[in-house]
């Protein structure tokens, strides 16, 4: 899940073939136990927070509505991009062991749900931006033809973005370990570019577009202007600070892979950072729910309606096994009481 269409590069063995002889192995294993504990419990949360905006989007809300078909698709992305990391963990314990097919399957996925996310993100973005500063335009995109449109433009794209993995991603063995990544440089260069260019352009839409944001609402003079301004900044400052880390390392990584430096010690404290931020990256998909769905009055409100109706329903059944084995001991004993 490392260095591919995302984070996807698990074994950089591979790059010794380009490369100067580099001793890489406390690398590895600090990999495997990083990868370990931090896919768990990013799996974990990451399905559990978005299969609740989903339940919720799909029970409780009306998907006509731009935003939250934006936001339902942006979960979608995070639960196929979540979903894949814990063949991730098995990978790095014991090597690629699901078959070829496989591999492009989950590698794919991966990239999809990836790139996904980065495209209904900037579309979020830009939604809130048109309804705050130009809202009469915003009506003209409250049909159920354009939200579908953007769905099918956005998943299109992210399909497209990944076909290079599609194409170059595949299972090999090498000294006696399989793998599942690239079988050439090449790809692996185009897709760390794509990766950087990706962020980029997403990072500046958002900018721009909570700039204008808030410059808005601050012209308004209303007094309720501060929490918003609030939020939007924290949405900027989590969304730079979970993917600016990861990108400038494969920025790095892609120089190295280039032999523009061959430094062995270099190289190796860049693959411990790249464990480590690609983390944070991922961390992201966590922090959305929060971020974009139950920050709104509405889905807290029907968070709390849930929690209240399994507390009911757990203190009914707790009632209903109390009574049940109180009648029990009754019948054995022939006590009255």
């Amino acid at each position: 899940m490392e260095e591919t269409t995302y984070i996807l590069e698990f074994n950089t063995t591979y790059y010794a073939e380009y490369s100067a002889p580099c001793d890489k192995e406390e690398v590895f294993v600090f990999g495997a136990l990083f990868t370990t504990i931090l896919n768990s419990l990013l799996f974990i949360f990451g399905i559990t927070g978005n299969c609740l905006v989903l339940w919720i989007l799909i029970i409780h809300e009306s998907l006509a509505s731009l935003t939250n078909v934006l936001i339902f698709n942006l979960s979608v992305a995070d639960v196929i991009l979540t979903a894949c990391l814990p063949f991730f963990i098995v990978y790095h314990r014991e090597g690629w062991v699901f078959g070829a097919g496989a591999c492009k399957v989950v590698s794919v996925l991966f990239s999809v749900g990836f790139y996904s996310g980065i495209i209904f993100l900037t579309f979020l973005t830009y939604h809130r931006y048109v309804s705050v500063v130009d809202p009469l335009s915003a009506l003209k995109t409250k049909t159920p033809l354009f939200g579908i449109l953007i769905t099918v433009l956005a998943w299109s794209s992210s399909i497209i973005a990944s076909i290079p993995v599609m194409i170059f991603h595949v299972q090999t063995t090498r000294a006696d370990f399989t793998i599942c990544e690239y079988n050439q440089i090449f790809p692996v260069l185009v897709c760390h570019y794509q990766q950087n260019v990706s962020f980029l352009l997403a990072f500046c839409a958002i900018i721009f577009c909570y700039f204008q944001i808030i410059r808005t609402l601050q012209q308004s003079r209303s007094q309720r202007n501060h929490k918003p301004v609030k939020l939007i900044i924290i949405i900027v400052v989590v969304y730079f600070f979970s993917w600016a880390p990861y990108n400038i390392v494969i920025l790095l990584l892609s120089f190295h892979h280039q032999q523009i430096f061959m430094d062995c010690e270099l190289t190796k404290h860049l693959e411990y950072a790249k464990y480590v931020t690609e983390k944070i990256a991922i961390c992201h998909c966590c922090l959305n729910p929060i971020l974009y769905a139950f920050v709104g009055t509405k889905f807290r409100r029907h968070f709390k309606n849930l929690l209240k109706c399994y507390q009911s329903c757990t203190g009914k059944k707790q009632h209903t096994t109390r009574i049940n084995f109180q009648d029990q001991y009754h019948n054995e004993t022939g006590s009255v009481y």
